[in-house]
């Protein structure tokens, strides 16, 4: 009973390692986005998908599960990181949200 109880210690290490290892590299990814991202202004429509888009890969989403998550279709979020411009804003701003992406204005 020893070795299997020891054998289902080592299974659950190495899963809480494999688990840490993901969580190291979704650090990595989070800390270089936030490097390349920060305070940008946002000159062209286009760029605002480009950038949401790029937050979406760098957390390792896909948009099967952007869409589980906001209700918003796969095919308006391909719009939207396309060109922002033909999508509602408050579906711009709920993925923004949705995403960790501030939307802020200079006055």
């Amino acid at each position: 009973m020893n070795s299997i109880s020891g054998k289902n210690l080592v299974e659950k290490l190495q899963s809480l390692r494999h688990a840490l290892d993901e969580l190291q590299q979704d650090v990595i990814r989070q800390q270089v986005f936030d490097a390349s991202m920060s305070v940008q202004p946002v000159d062209e429509i286009p760029d605002l998908g480009q950038r949401l888009n790029a937050r979406r890969k760098a957390l390792g989403i896909d948009l099967d599960t952007l869409e589980l998550q906001t209700g918003v279709s796969t095919s308006t979020l391909k719009r939207l990181f396309k060109d922002p411009e033909g999508v509602k804003f408050g579906t711009v701003f709920l993925i923004a949200k949705t995403l960790g992406v501030k939307l802020c204005t200079d006055v």
